[in-house]
C-alpha cells in the first residue's frame, strides 16, 4: 500500500492481494416530524472468507445526533445493545470474542465520527447492525435542512507537540480510503406534516418523491448510490417558522420540554472589523475553492462603508492581503478582487490553528467589533485545540463559519461558531451560495445581546443547554428542559431589553418521541464542553473533577441509552459450544470511499445523477438493467505521491458524465415527479435568467453603493429600457440613474427575496442620499 500520513489516502498496487470487504451496504430510514428526525441506520456485514473475522467500520453521523439505540440481528435473532462506560464496554466485547461468542461494539471517536466493531463474524455468516439516533434539523431561511453524512473525509494531521503514547488519536478517525468501495447506500425519508411540503429538494442527490396526504416519502433517484458525499434534503413546511413549546413524557413519567423561539428585532448598522479566513489547503481543490472564492467576493461587496476588512489565506502557512484591516474603497476592492482571482487550493496542509492564533492575538479596534468569517472544509484532526483557542478569545471575536464541500467536518465548523456565539452555514456543491452569504452578513449586523436567558416562569427545570444560545434576527433558537417541579403557562426568552414568549401547556404531554433524548444529548454536550459551570477554581485533595465528569456522562448515558465520549454500546451474541469460533479472528478494517471533490479530483456538482463516485460493480449492475450508461473502464492503479493519485482519480470518469452534471444535480422535483421524469423537467433557471442576473448585478456594486450600467443589467432591462436609462444618464449622471433603476428593479422583480438584497439596497440608498435621490420606478414606467 502507498500511504500519505497527513491525509490517509491509500491506493492499492496491482500486485496487492485483494481482501473481501465485509460491509455489503448501508440502508437508512428517517422520519421527519417538524424539525425533529428519528433515523435508523442499518449496516449489513457478510464474511466471505474461510476464517472468522473482526470487521471494523469508521463512519460519520450528524454532530448533534443523540445515538440512542444499537442492536444486531443474527440468524433471525435480535440482540439489543446496552450502554456501558467506554472501557468496560470494550472489556465485555473483548472477553466475548476471547470466549468465541459474537460481539458488537459502537464507540464515539468524535461527536460526528463513530466506529462499529463486529467481532467473531463466522465464515459465510451475515449480520445486520442497526444504529438509531434522533436529531434536530437546522432551519435555513424557510426550509429545514436534513443532512446525512456518509463518509469520513481525509484529515490533515499536524505534527504532534510531544511524544504520543499508545495508538495515536488520529488513527481512530483516519480509515483506509479507496477510489471505489463495493457497497452503497439506500435511503428513505418520511416527512410527516399537517400539509404537503411547499418545497422538497436535494442539492446533493437526485430524488423521487411520493405524496400521500400528510406523509411525503423521499427516496434516492437510483437504487444504490456511493457513500462519498453528504446527503442533503431541504424541506419547506408551512409550520417550520412557528414558535412552539412541546411537552413529552419519558418512560419513567418524567416530563421534558422543547421550546422553539424565532426572535425578531431591529439589527444595528454599526461598523465591524471583518477578517475573512480562507482555507487554501489541497483538500479544498476543485469545487470547494471555487465556491469559497465566489462566497468571498460576495462577502467583500456586502461590506458597508463603516466596515474594515482583511483577507487571510492559509494552508501549511498563512498570508494576509493587508498588514491590518482596511476600509472598503475602490482601491481596496480592486486589490481584494485581484487577490481572490489569484487564490487557489495550493498552499499544502490545513494548518488552521496558526492563522487563527495570529488573528485573535491582534489588538482589537475599540470602535468596531471583530467578526471572523472562516471558509473551510474543516478537515483537520486537532479540532479540540482549535475550538479551545476560539473559546479563549470569545470575548474578543465572534467566528462565523462557512462549511464548504461534500464532506465537511461538521463538528469543527459548528463548534467554532458555537464557542464564540457565532453561526454556521453549510455549503454543499450544487447549493446557491448567495443566500447563505447574505444571511451571514445579516448576522454580522446583529448585536451581541447581553444577558440572554430563558425564564421558565414558575417551573423548576434542569435546562439544556445551560447557557442560552446566541440570538439572531428571525432565526430558530431551540432549548430543552427536564421538568423537576412547579407550574407555568409561558416560557420567555430574554435578551437585554428584548423578550419573546411562547405559551406552554404542561398537561398536553405525549409519551415517547425524541424530546427526552434530545434533552439528554444537550446535557451531555454541556458536560463534554464544561459549559455553564462556574465553580471554585480550587482543587481539594482526593477530588478528581475529570473522574466526576466521566461519572456524570456515564450516568446520563445509561439513564437515557445514549452514546457519548465516555460511553459505548456493547452487545453479545451468546453461542453454544458447537457454534463458538476457535482461534483468533482476522482484523478487517472496512475501507471508505474517498470524498467526492476532495482535492479537486472530481466535480461534486455532478452528484449521483450519472453515477459519479459509484463503485464499478454497482455501475455495472445498474447498466445491466438499463438504468444508466455503461461505466467507463476502471482507472489504472495509481502510484507515487498524492498528486499522482488524485490525477488518476480525475481520469476515472469521462466527459459524457461531466456534461450532464451542471443541471441535473440541482433539479427540484415537483409533487408527483419521479427520477425517471427528471430529464424532461425544466425547473432549473437557464443561464441569463432574471434569477441568475440578480446576483450578477449585485456583484457589480461599487464600494460607494452605486451601480454601473453593466452587461448583466442591460440583459435584465432589455433594449427599450436600456435606451431610456442611457438617455436619462446623459442628464442626471449614470451612477445616480442606474442605482435608482436597480433599486426599482429589485423591488419590482424580487420583492419576495428582499432579505437577499437588503444589504446592497441599504448601500445604494445611502449613495443616493448623498448625490440626490431619483425615482427609478417612474423611469421604468415611462
Amino acid at each position: 500500500m502507498i500511504a500519505s500520513h497527513p491525509i490517509g489516502l491509500l491506493i492499492t498496487r496491482p500486485d496487492a492481494v485483494p481482501t473481501p470487504v465485509p460491509l455489503e451496504g448501508v440502508a437508512v430510514h428517517a422520519r421527519l416530524v417538524g424539525a425533529a428526525t428519528e433515523v435508523s441506520v442499518t449496516q449489513r456485514y457478510t464474511n466471505l472468507e474461510a476464517r472468522p473475522i473482526e470487521a471494523v467500520y469508521v463512519f460519520p453521523l450528524p454532530t448533534d445526533a443523540a445515538v440512542c439505540g444499537f442492536a444486531a440481528e443474527v440468524d433471525g435473532r435480535r440482540i439489543e445493545g446496552r450502554v456501558e462506560e467506554r472501557d468496560k464496554a470494550f472489556e465485555i466485547y473483548d472477553d466475548a470474542m476471547a470466549d468465541g461468542h459474537g460481539a458488537f461494539l459502537l464507540d464515539q471517536e468524535r461527536p460526528n465520527i463513530f466506529t462499529a466493531s463486529i467481532g467473531n463474524l463466522r465464515p459465510g455468516a451475515t449480520v445486520a447492525v442497526q444504529i438509531r439516533y434522533v436529531a434536530q434539523c437546522a432551519l435555513e431561511g424557510d426550509a429545514l435542512r436534513f443532512m446525512l453524512p456518509t463518509t469520513v473525509s481525509p484529515r490533515y494531521v499536524p505534527a504532534p507537540e510531544g511524544p504520543e503514547v499508545g495508538q495515536p488519536d488520529h488513527e481512530r478517525i483516519d480509515p483506509e480510503r479507496r477510489l471505489h468501495v463495493p457497497y452503497g447506500l439506500t435511503l428513505q425519508v418520511d416527512v410527516e406534516s399537517a400539509a404537503a411540503p411547499r418545497r422538497i429538494e436535494s442539492p446533493s442527490h437526485p430524488i423521487r418523491t411520493t405524496f400521500d396526504g400528510a406523509k411525503t416519502t423521499v427516496e434516492l433517484g437510483q437504487e444504490l448510490v456511493a457513500l462519498d458525499r453528504d446527503f442533503v434534503l431541504l424541506v419547506e413546511l408551512a409550520e417550520a417558522r412557528t414558535p412552539t413549546a412541546i411537552v413529552a413524557r419519558d418512560a419513567d413519567g418524567s416530563r421534558y420540554v422543547q421550546v422553539q423561539f424565532i426572535p425578531t428585532f431591529a439589527a444595528t448598522q454599526s461598523g465591524n472589523e471583518v477578517v475573512f479566513v480562507v482555507d487554501c489547503s489541497g483538500s479544498m481543490g476543485g469545487d470547494s475553492i471555487a465556491q469559497a472564492k465566489r462566497a468571498l467576493e460576495l462577502c467583500i461587496r456586502a461590506l458597508s462603508e463603516s466596515d474594515t476588512f482583511e483577507i487571510v489565506r492559509f494552508g501549511s502557512h498563512h498570508d494576509a492581503l493587508f498588514s491590518g484591516a482596511r476600509a472598503l474603497d475602490a482601491t481596496t476592492l480592486a486589490q481584494a478582487v485581484a487577490h481572490i482571482a489569484a487564490t487557489d487550493a495550493n498552499m499544502g496542509g490545513t494548518e488552521i490553528l496558526q492563522p487563527l492564533q495570529a488573528i485573535l492575538a491582534r489588538p482589537v479596534d475599540a470602535q468596531r467589533p471583530r467578526q471572523v468569517l472562516l471558509l473551510t472544509d474543516g478537515q483537520v484532526s486537532n479540532e479540540a485545540q482549535v475550538i479551545e483557542l476560539a473559546q479563549a478569545h470569545a470575548d474578543k471575536a465572534r467566528i462565523f463559519t462557512f462549511g464548504i464541500g461534500a464532506g465537511v467536518s461538521e463538528h469543527l465548523v459548528k463548534e467554532l461558531a458555537r464557542a464564540t456565539r457565532g453561526q454556521v452555514e453549510m455549503i454543499h456543491p450544487g447549493e446557491r451560495i448567495e443566500p447563505k452569504v447574505l444571511r451571514h452578513f445579516g448576522r454580522l449586523r446583529t448585536p451581541v445581546l447581553s444577558d440572554v436567558r430563558v425564564d421558565w416562569g414558575g417551573l423548576e427545570v434542569e435546562a439544556a443547554p445551560r447557557v442560552a444560545p446566541p440570538v439572531f434576527q428571525g432565526e430558530l433558537l431551540t432549548v430543552f428542559a427536564k421538568v423537576l417541579g412547579g407550574a407555568s403557562t409561558t416560557v420567555t426568552l430574554k435578551a437585554g431589553s428584548h423578550s419573546w414568549s411562547v405559551p406552554l401547556d404542561l398537561e398536553r404531554a405525549s409519551t415517547g418521541g425524541p424530546i427526552p433524548k434530545l434533552w439528554a444529548r444537550a446535557a451531555i454536550h454541556d458536560l463534554e464542553r464544561d459549559e455553564g459551570r462556574h465553580g471554585s477554581s480550587q482543587q481539594r485533595p482526593g477530588r478528581d473533577r475529570a473522574a466526576e465528569k466521566v461519572k456524570h456522562l456515564v450516568d446520563i448515558g445509561k439513564a437515557h441509552g445514549l452514546l457519548s465520549s465516555a460511553t459505548s454500546y456493547v452487545a453479545v451474541e451468546v453461542r453454544s459450544d458447537a457454534d463458538k469460533t476457535t482461534g483468533p479472528a482476522e482484523l478487517r478494517k472496512v475501507p471508505v470511499a474517498l470524498t467526492a471533490g476532495w482535492g479537486g479530483h472530481r466535480s461534486t456538482t455532478f452528484a449521483a445523477s450519472g453515477g459519479a463516485g459509484m463503485p464499478q460493480p454497482m455501475m455495472k449492475r445498474m447498466a445491466a438493467r438499463g438504468a444508466m450508461p455503461a461505466p467507463p473502464p476502471a482507472p489504472k492503479a495509481a502510484s507515487g505521491f498524492v498528486a499522482r493519485a488524485v490525477s488518476a482519480i480525475a481520469g476515472a470518469f469521462d466527459g459524457r458524465y461531466e456534461r450532464a452534471s451542471a443541471t441535473r444535480s440541482q433539479r427540484r422535483l415537483s409533487p408527483g415527479a419521479t427520477f425517471d421524469r427528471m430529464d424532461d423537467e425544466a425547473d432549473d433557471m437557464p443561464p441569463g435568467s432574471a434569477s441568475d442576473l440578480l446576483y450578477d448585478v449585485l456583484l457589480t456594486q461599487a464600494p460607494d453603493g452605486s451601480f454601473p450600467l453593466s452587461g448583466h443589467l442591460v440583459s435584465w432591462l432589455g433594449p427599450k429600457l436600456t435606451d431610456r436609462v442611457r438617455a436619462a444618464s446623459a442628464i442626471d449622471g449614470e451612477a445616480r440613474v442606474v442605482t435608482a433603476v436597480v433599486l426599482a428593479l429589485l423591488a419590482r422583480d424580487h420583492a419576495t427575496r428582499a432579505g437577499e438584497w437588503r444589504a446592497a439596497s441599504d448601500k445604494a440608498r445611502a449613495f443616493l442620499a448623498r448625490v440626490g435621490d431619483l425615482d427609478g420606478a417612474t423611469l421604468l414606467r415611462a
